[in-house]
């Protein structure tokens, strides 16, 4: 027996014999509705007292009840719908409870059940975005609302009821304990001509906090959790039986849902390489997307468990991710407003909620090094529009880059932008963005002291974000300029991490602002639209920890790298820095002023470094087979090797190295690859080394 039958044994059997006199096809209701979503299998939840079934739409799952089965919503989709004409008549008081246990808390107001005509007339009871429970109901014609002040915990059970008594008026019970009560004796006015909905909200409606939200858009979502026992009962249960209902239940020692963690591939460190993998997250969220297996892309490394991921919960926007599980982006291209972005929101990457112009692809992937493609749209959330869309040709802008990654947790990524209006639209390049795992504040993945920022000549000043000592909807209390030390072209994020992500931009044009203008219940300034959300919107700020978030610091301006009539490209050195590894001004000027390079040997016709590729490309004819060649690297204190790799063209056989004359063995030391982008053959050989000197390296072909 559930434990809500414990009480009113005798109520509830001569319900129960009512609705078994009654036939299906009878237009007279019960007097109650009771859903124990008991069923092993099936598409209907089964009312007991109606004797008849509801047809359950959307997503959903038979999950653990409090006794037996209860029923996952999926936030998005799932929903039980009561014909109008099929509602039982409330007359007087009546009392409508439920087991609720929220995944996630509802992105507005969330209905547990709902028969309200605009909010004038019948019954609302649900809950809202901090958990807190609401029972609305409309007496002598009144609209009464009254909202409980506690809040339910995230992924276990609660048993939450709201009552109507016409004596003394409206009270709130999470646990069998009073949470709220308004006195308003009266007449309660039911909304007769109006379906009774379970789970999902009535019309789409705008996330909370709506008036913060900047592009005004309204969504629609359903429970994210467990329901069980749901009932709508005649008569206002008293304190003292709703204490007797949750005495009575057998409740779960822990958690009944999981707490999801972003995926990221196998765990601990493994073969260095990028490949392609199926990251799963939780079950309501990968059950609606129309993927198919192996879509996502991870890049691997031996040192460290530390990876570089291009997650479909992401829309493919690259994360590091550092030992510890802590996740960080340099964001994507960007373009916002009308009537550049057609709806008027931002049109970006983060806004493609179901993939459609977002895809990745593994262009090379060898032991020396693995290169990744990743192309997307900027596109705006609602009706999926692009930006800056040519009249002439129908094209909006697109965007293209190219990850090349090396053993060292080190990538090149360059970006290039294809777009009609380079000049005449804003686009955003970078922006500095940790990636919160539910449940996750910023400040559990972020220091204080956020960010540190170097020139060339190695000054370096850091950053402080203050901490907040309450809970407070306000601006953060971080730097107002990131002005200081001059010139500064290297930044290093602060995570509470051993491993802390870095950017080095070309020293031209460079600029650095940033966020402190947008309240937030966190010490930094914090979302939750993105990742993982599907709601069609791109500000939703966090108001709890719950769901995934991200949380941004600053943004990079700098020159481009390359320009053309309708192309720009940029290119940032990116990567996690640990305390043992060289020093990030070092690897800067390894790869901003390179040491000279001449190479000599059969067939080879020119060498040069690509900063693009950090690497040094050394041309050969394809027409002379590979034979012995020496490469000099004119290295000093201002033209540092840090790891350096060469991209041999024309090279398809194995090799072996010598460096200053020593031969060089071990993958800890020297690692070989190859790849035939473009139709050429070319060898990449990959070092690891520092070095301030004249460096010779000699590469002789060798049998297989």
């Amino acid at each position: 027996m559930k434990p809500h039958q414990h009480v009113f044994t005798v109520l509830g059997a001569a319900l129960v014999l009512l609705a078994a006199q009654q036939t299906a096809a009878a237009q007279t209701p019960a007097n109650g509705i009771r859903w124990d979503f008991n069923e092993a299998s099936g598409g209907a939840a089964h009312d007991s007292m109606g004797n008849m079934d509801d047809a359950i739409e959307g997503f959903y799952w038979r999950v653990p009840g409090v006794e037996g089965h209860g029923l996952q919503f999926d936030g998005y989709t799932t929903r039980i719908t009561r014909e109008a004409k099929k509602v039982p008549l409330l007359k007087g008081g009546f009392t409508v409870s439920a087991w609720v246990a929220p995944n996630y808390y509802p992105w507005n107001w969330m209905p547990i059940a709902d028969q309200d005509a605009d909010g004038q007339i019948g019954f609302f009871f649900g809950i809202d975005a901090f958990g807190h429970v609401g029972f609305n109901v409309a007496v002598n014609g009144i609209w009464r609302e009254l909202t409980s002040t506690a809040q339910l915990p995230v992924k276990r059970y609660s048993l939450v009821t709201g009552t109507f008594d016409p004596r003394t008026g409206m009270a709130i019970y999470v646990n069998g304990e009073l949470a709220g009560r308004l006195d308003v004796p009266g007449t309660f006015s039911q909304a007769i001509g109006t379906d009774l909905i379970v789970g999902r909200i009535r019309h789409p409606m705008q996330p909370y906090p709506s008036w913060l939200d900047a592009f005004r858009d309204p969504v629609s979502y359903s429970l994210d959790g467990y329901l069980d026992d749901l009932e709508i009962l005649p008569g206002a249960r008293t304190a003292e039986e709703e204490h007797a209902v949750y005495e009575n239940a057998h409740l779960p020692a822990r958690d009944v849902i999981p707490t999801a963690v972003f995926p990221s591939g196998p765990p601990g460190a493994g073969p260095f390489g990028a490949f392609y993998a199926t990251l799963k997250f939780e079950r309501s969220w990968d059950a609606p997307r129309r993927f198919g297996p192996d879509q996502d892309v991870v890049v691997r490394f031996e040192q460290s468990p530390m990876r570089l991921v291009f997650w479909q919960g992401t829309n493919f926007i690259p994360a590091w991710v550092t030992e510890n599980g802590k996740w960080y982006t340099d964001e994507f291209l960007e373009t916002w407003g009308r009537p550049r972005c057609p709806d008027g929101g931002d049109c970006e990457p983060m806004s493609d909620k179901q993939g459609r112009y977002s895809h990745v692809s593994i262009l090379e992937s060898s032991p020396a090094r693995a290169v990744v493609h990743w192309r997307y749209a900027l596109a705006e959330a609602i009706n999926y529009k692009g930006g800056n869309t040519d009249p002439l040709t129908g094209w909006f802008d697109w965007a293209d880059e190219y990850w090349t990654v090396y053993p060292d947790g080190v990538a090149v990524r360059e970006q290039r932008l294809s777009s009609s209006h380079i000049d005449d639209a804003p686009h955003e390049w970078q922006e500095s963005i940790v990636i919160n795992n539910p449940g996750q504040m910023p400040e559990d993945n972020i220091e204080p002291d956020a960010l540190t920022l170097k020139n060339m000549a190695g000054e370096s000043y850091t950053y402080h974000w203050q901490p907040k000592t309450e809970k407070t909807f306000d601006y953060p209390r971080g730097p107002m300029e990131l002005n200081k030390p001059a010139n500064a072209n290297i930044q290093i994020v602060h995570l509470k991490s051993k491993e802390n992500p870095f950017e080095v931009v070309w020293p031209k044009g460079v600029s650095m602002t940033t966020y402190n203008d947008t309240k937030s219940y966190s010490m930094f300034e914090w979302w939750d639209h993105w990742p993982v959300a599907q709601i069609s919107n791109s500000f939703r700020l966090a108001v709890t920890p719950d769901r995934p978030s991200h949380a941004s610091l600053s943004h990079i301006y700098w020159d481009y790298y390359k320009r053309s009539k309708d192309t720009a490209t940029k290119l940032l050195l990116c990567g996690l820095t640990s305390p043992g590894a060289p020093g990030v001004v070092t690897l800067a000027k390894s790869w901003l002023s390179p040491a000279a390079i001449s190479a000599e040997g059969s067939g080879v016709t020119g060498a040069a470094y690509d900063p693009a590729q950090r690497a040094y490309v050394i041309h050969r004819d394809a027409t002379n087979a590979p034979v012995a060649m020496t490469v000099t690297l004119a290295a000093s204190g201002e033209h540092p090797l840090v790891n350096p790799a060469l991209v041999v063209e024309n090279w398809s056989q194995p090799v072996s190295v010598r460096v200053d004359g020593k031969l060089v063995t071990g993958k800890e030391r020297v690692r070989t690859g190859f790849s035939d982008n473009d139709g050429v053959s070319k060898l990449i050989v990959w070092l690891r080394m520092k070095n301030n000197a004249r460096t010779t390296i000699q590469l002789e072909p060798r049998a297989e």
